[in-house]
């Protein structure tokens, strides 16, 4: 197209507003003018009321030994109130329990509206992970990876949407170390992979760090360039593939000076870090084809001194506002111009974990089409009291014939 039958970006932007979502993540990849556009701050609310769209954050902790999650979101962006996913869905298959004996916890979450949740009782007799999408109130049960394993990581990773493919990545800490590793100073995580196509977990490669050294609890996974990065301990940054194996070897973080509150975030489709210094706010962008960190902003935060004093950075809405979180209150910040939002939460004191969320209102299927599904009808067995005083009778009687 020449430069003469260009059309304005203003009706780019409009056109771009009224489209789905399932479109606009293509329509990212068309130029960088397009690109920018869908990441202004002024896009996504018009975006999401336009075409009926919902983009956010659920926010989650664990309050008297349960997990409580709440959806928060900027003005214009939570979709019709009547549906927005403010709650997690209850599943009622399993019969003779009271409902409020569940536990659901989110895991991971992703920007196509689904999440990776587990359900369990506050004594771990009853676990299951479950896929679902909130803004249609549908889920699923998954077949349970080696739960015995205690959950490190969780990544979930949505490869195609119509329809629905997707994987999620799980990394578990064992109870005790083989001891082939241990003479070799390491400890190993258990990698397992989860496919919605054979619908079955594949266990990957043993993940091996040094003895001492573990995953940053308080870093979300961050799936970004086609790649899943999780933060360490030590400021190193461990990137798999969707198999959960090691892409390239690990590398460190950028070392600004005095910093403080840092995470690992996806910025524009790239790997970001950002943290907070003296100066503010730091935004630095991993440019995979040269390997390296290069500084994209700095911004002070005066105007939020009346408001906090220790806020704690955990992302970017877009690429003009970063999100930040303090005690009981979200907070979206503008770069451009120092403006804010608080958006207080009501149910607790304190958030604890937050996960991106975007979705649409359209109902999908959760199961592909010809997947493998056989493994998905497992169910954990809990014996009734009938079964149980059959086998203590069986085994007394095999006692009693060789007394």
């Amino acid at each position: 197209m020449s430069s003469s039958t260009r059309l304005p970006s203003e009706i780019i932007f409009e056109i771009l507003t009224r489209t789905s979502l399932k479109t606009l993540d293509a329509c990212k990849a068309v130029n960088k003018e397009w690109n920018d556009l869908i990441f202004e701050s002024s896009f996504m609310p018009q975006f999401c009321a336009r075409s009926q769209n919902i983009s956010g954050y659920f926010v989650q902790t664990l309050l008297f030994s349960k997990y409580i999650t709440e959806f928060v979101s900027m003005d214009g962006c939570s979709g019709n109130s009547t549906k927005a996913p403010f709650h997690l869905p209850i599943d009622d298959t399993v019969k003779h329990r009271r409902t409020y004996d569940f536990d659901m916890k989110i895991e991971a979450s992703t920007k196509q509206g689904i999440l990776c949740c587990v359900r369990s009782t506050p004594s771990y007799e009853y676990y299951r992970y479950h896929i679902c999408k909130p803004s249609t109130k549908q889920w699923l049960k998954l077949p349970n990876p080696r739960t015995r394993f205690s959950t490190v990581k969780v990544a979930l990773i949505v490869l195609k949407s119509n329809p629905l493919y997707f994987k999620i990545i799980r990394l578990s800490s064992p109870r005790t170390n083989y001891h082939h590793y241990r003479k070799r100073g390491l400890h190993y995580y258990r990698c397992e992979v989860f496919d919605s196509e054979s619908w079955e977990w594949r266990q990957g490669k043993d993940l091996l760090v040094p003895q001492g050294l573990y995953f940053d609890i308080f870093n979300p996974a961050v799936n970004a360039s086609g790649l899943v990065y999780f933060k360490l301990q030590d400021d190193q940054v461990m990137a798999l593939n969707y198999n959960g194996e090691e892409a390239f070897p690990r590398f460190s973080l950028p070392k600004p000076p005095f910093k403080y509150s840092d995470q690992l975030v996806e910025y524009k489709g790239k790997l970001g870090f950002t943290c907070l210094s003296p100066k503010g706010i730091e935004l630095w962008v991993f440019e995979n084809g040269n390997q390296v960190w290069e500084l994209k902003k700095e911004v002070g935060i005066e105007t939020l001194k009346g408001v906090t004093k220790y806020p704690k950075l955990i992302g970017f809405y877009n690429a003009d506002i970063a999100v930040m979180k303090d005690d009981n209150r979200v907070i979206f910040y503008k770069l451009q111009d120092k403006s804010f939002n608080v958006v207080k939460l009501y149910r607790w004191q304190d958030v604890q974990e937050i996960f991106p969320f975007r979705s649409d209102l359209e109902r999908i299927d959760l199961r592909m089409r010809g997947a493998n599904i056989v493994s998905s009808t497992r169910q954990i067995y809990h014996p009734s009291w009938i079964s149980l005083v059959i086998v203590f009778i069986f085994l007394f009687g095999i006692l009693f014939s060789h007394a």
